[in-house]
């Protein structure tokens, strides 16, 4: 009988002291690995204390642990395999106010789609952010000098209509850039660039699952990018259907201010109420042109086409 207990506590003594060297599996995952990533995953002894922490992508928030706790980082207690889940958020439509302020003190509102953040308005600056006057002008247009052109006092208030800018002005002597992101400031604040080509197509790419990367008319998704002011259209993804239920749904908010161009033989904007112009950091070296995107009233398709650089179209600016 004594030797029976002597045994016994012999394996009591021994599973106590194994059993302080038991190592668990600790796995840490995301619900989307393109809205963020994680860290913690491994192998840990038994009461370990263990940091696992969630990093949201750009554009992206982190919500909460699949077992609800929001804590992060957070430290865990090792006491068995588990598995823990972060659960990021696309906060495309999120709006964020005030987001940038120019050198004359306008203040945008921006939004982010996908993982980048656009301004929400047409931009309106009349000097770069090193305080460089741009020159206005009404009548004149160029292949090479900046202008920009304004006409808030006749049609839209200046918060609506912004200015429209040549591509000179909007790339104030900068190289032309196809890469994402273009690296151009351009006429945009500072922290904020001029959007390259690739970056008009990343963030359409968010707003439809249609090819966007040809040329000319494409997508389904004018709509969806477009805000107040249009001419009225009764088709279905047209920026002039207010009534449906996509209609900005990106919150990219896009203005039908027209263009300029003075070639048309008058020093006004063109299709106001039923264009929007925007312009790329991209160039085309065969012609005087540089990329740019179009939206009309009356089309569910976005136009990725090339335009001349003397015409004047507004700009969007992406933080950098």
């Amino acid at each position: 009988m004594e030797k029976r207990s002597i045994l016994m506590l012999g394996i009591v003594l021994l599973l106590s002291l194994t059993g302080c060297n038991k190592s668990y599996t600790i796995m840490v995952k995301s619900n989307n690995t393109d809205w963020g990533s994680v860290t913690g995953s491994g192998s840990y002894k038994d009461g370990e204390t263990v940091t696992i922490a969630a990093v949201p992508a750009e554009g992206h928030s982190f919500i909460r642990w699949n077992d609800g706790d929001a804590t992060n980082p957070r430290q865990i207690v090792v006491c068995g395999d588990a598995e823990y889940v972060a659960m990021f958020s696309d906060k495309t439509g999120t709006i964020v106010h005030n987001a940038v302020t120019d050198y004359d003190g306008n203040s945008y509102d921006a939004v982010w789609i996908g993982s980048q953040l656009w301004m929400r308005e047409n931009l309106r600056t009349t000097h770069y952010a090193d305080g460089t006057e741009i020159p206005a002008d009404y009548l004149n247009s160029s292949l090479t000098d900046p202008y920009y052109y304004s006409y808030s006092d006749l049609y839209h208030p200046l918060e609506k209509l912004g200015h429209y800018y040549n591509w000179p002005a909007a790339m104030h002597g900068e190289a032309s850039s196809s890469t994402s992101p273009s690296g151009v400031q351009g006429v945009c604040p500072s922290g904020w660039h001029l959007p390259s080509d690739a970056e008009w197509t990343t963030m359409e790419q968010t707003q439809t699952a249609m090819e966007v990367s040809d040329f000319e008319w494409r997508g389904d998704h004018a709509g969806k990018l477009a805000g107040e002011g249009w001419d009225a259209s009764s088709k279905v993804g047209a920026p002039g259907n207010e009534s449906d239920p996509n209609h900005n749904v990106s919150g990219f908010s896009a203005f039908p201010a027209g263009f300029v161009d003075n070639g048309y033989g008058s020093p006004t904007p063109h299709y106001m109420g039923q264009f929007a112009h925007f312009w790329s950091a991209t160039r085309d070296n065969i012609y005087n042109s540089a990329w740019c995107r179009d939206l009309y009233f009356n089309e569910a398709r976005v136009n990725r086409d090339l335009s001349s650089i003397k015409s004047g179209f507004s700009v969007r600016c992406v933080r950098d």
